[in-house]
C-alpha cells in the first residue's frame, strides 16, 4: 500500500493514502478539514492501520484479553445469544474473568494460568461448583471465537485445562431437584385460589411451562378451549427496565395438549376478566404489545395504537403483574406455607417427572417441556424417583420369570 500523505488545502489539512486497486484501478482513500498538518497525520495514521487492518481497530498480536471479550461481546454474544445470557455473560466476565486474566496479552495466555485462575475460583472466591463451571465455559467459548472464525490465536487453551471438583452442596442440590407432592401441591394451589397467582402455579403444575413462559401466554391467541390446546409463543422477559414479550427458550415454540382442570381454569378466568372489564369500564387498565414486544398499558378509555393481549395473569383492574410479582407468592409458600424448597420450577420438574414415572414417551415429554434435546429432559427433569427404581425392578423381574 502507499505511504500516508498530508497537504494543506486552502485554510485546511488533508490525510491521503493508495487503498487496493479494483478493477486494475487506484482507490485514493482521503479526508480533509483538519485544522493543523499534526491532526491530519494523526487521523490518517489511524485510519491507515484500520484500512490495513480490514477495518479492526486494534492489532491482534498486541490486544489484551479485556479488549477481546469486550470485542467477542459486542460482535457474537449480542447479536446471537438472549438478552438473559448477555446479562449472565457480562456479570461473569465483569466480577470474575477480566479481574483474573483481563491484564494478558491475549495470544500469550497459556493453559496454565487458566489452570491457576479456574483453582483459584474454588480456592479463594468459593464459588459453587456450577458457578466455576458456567464461568469457565464463558471463558472458553469466547477463546473458541478467537481461534475461529477470528483466527487472532491457534488454539484454545481451555481445552487442556481441568476444572477442579467442588463437592455439590446438598441443601442447594435437594431445592433444585425438589419434585413437589401431590399433597403439597393442594395446599399452594388452595391458598392462592382465586388470586393473580392461580394460573401461573396451575400451567406450572399441569403444562411444565417455565415461569416466563406461564406470565408469556396471552389468552386471547394461545388458549384454544374447544380443542383443549396451550400454545407456547412468548416468554415474559424485563429488558432495560421494560417488560417485553420474547421468544420463548431455545425458540420453543410449541402447542400442546391440556386437561380439564387447566382448560376450566383458563375459561374462568377469561369469564372473570369480561366481568371486570365491565365493572371498570373506562377506568380498566388495558394491556397491549408494541411491534418491539416491549408491554405497555392504558385506560380503556385511551386509543392506542398496538395489538391488544390479555396477559394470563393481571389484578381485578387489569394492572399488570410479573415474574417479579411471583417472588411474593415464592415467600408466602416458603414461611407461610412452611416449604422452602418450592420454587416454580419444581412444579415443571414435577409435570415431567410424573409423566416419566407413568409411562410416557421421553420425546413426548421432551417436545412438551420445550427442550432441545432428549439429554436435557433425562439428565434435569426426569428425577430417579423411588416408583421409576421399583418399576426398573419389576421389569427385570419380570422379564427373568
Amino acid at each position: 500500500m502507499g505511504e500516508l500523505r498530508t497537504r494543506k488545502r486552502g485554510k485546511k489539512w488533508e490525510y491521503s493514502f493508495e487503498g487496493a486497486r479494483i478493477n486494475g484501478k487506484r482507490q485514493p482513500i482521503s479526508k480533509s478539514g483538519f485544522a493543523t498538518k499534526a491532526e491530519a497525520l494523526a487521523a490518517g495514521t489511524q485510519a491507515k492501520a484500520e484500512y490495513d487492518n480490514c477495518g479492526r481497530v486494534f492489532t491482534p498480536s498486541e490486544l489484551s484479553v479485556s479488549d477481546y471479550l469486550d470485542y467477542w461481546f459486542e460482535n457474537y454474544v449480542k447479536k446471537h445469544l438472549s438478552y438473559n445470557t448477555q446479562r449472565d455473560y457480562g456479570s461473569k466476565i465483569r466480577i470474575h474473568i477480566k479481574p483474573g486474566l483481563g491484564k494478558y496479552r491475549l495470544m500469550s495466555l497459556e493453559p496454565d494460568v487458566i489452570q491457576l485462575w479456574v483453582d483459584d475460583l474454588k480456592v479463594k472466591k468459593g464459588l459453587s461448583k456450577s458457578m466455576i463451571f458456567n464461568t469457565f465455559a464463558c471463558l472458553s467459548g469466547a477463546l473458541r471465537y478467537a481461534v475461529y472464525p477470528c483466527k487472532y490465536i491457534r488454539i484454545n487453551p481451555c481445552d487442556n485445562v481441568i476444572v477442579p471438583n467442588v463437592p455439590v452442596d446438598k441443601d442447594a442440590k435437594a431445592k433444585t431437584d425438589y419434585v413437589l407432592p401431590l399433597d403439597e401441591w393442594n395446599i399452594i394451589i388452595n391458598r392462592f385460589a382465586n388470586t393473580h397467582f392461580f394460573l401461573p402455579l396451575m400451567t406450572g403444575f399441569y403444562a411444565g411451562l417455565r415461569l416466563g413462559e406461564s406470565y408469556g401466554i396471552d389468552l386471547l391467541e394461545d388458549v384454544d378451549i374447544d380443542n383443549r390446546t396451550l400454545s407456547i409463543n412468548h416468554q415474559m422477559q424485563k429488558q432495560n427496565k421494560s417488560w417485553v414479550l420474547c421468544n420463548p427458550k431455545y425458540d420453543s415454540f410449541r402447542t400442546i395438549k391440556v386437561g380439564k382442570d387447566l382448560i376450566d381454569a383458563f375459561q374462568a378466568e377469561i369469564e372473570t376478566r369480561k366481568r371486570n372489564i365491565a365493572h371498570y369500564g373506562s377506568y380498566y387498565m388495558k394491556t397491549y404489545l408494541a411491534d418491539d414486544g416491549t408491554i405497555t398499558q392504558a385506560r380503556a378509555d385511551i386509543v392506542v395504537p398496538y395489538k391488544e393481549i390479555w396477559p394470563v395473569a393481571v389484578k381485578e383492574n387489569g394492572e399488570l403483574t410479573t415474574t417479579d410479582t411471583f417472588k411474593y407468592c415464592a415467600r408466602v409458600v416458603h414461611y407461610s406455607l412452611n416449604n422452602p424448597l418450592f420454587h416454580h420450577h419444581c412444579l415443571r420438574h414435577t409435570h415431567g417427572t410424573t409423566l416419566a414415572e407413568n409411562g410416557a414417551w421421553p420425546r413426548t415429554v421432551m417436545e412438551r417441556l420445550g427442550h432441545r434435546d432428549i439429554k436435557t429432559t433425562l439428565d434435569r427433569y426426569v428425577f430417579n424417583t423411588d416408583k421409576l427404581q421399583d418399576n426398573a425392578v419389576e421389569i427385570f423381574e419380570q422379564t427373568m420369570k
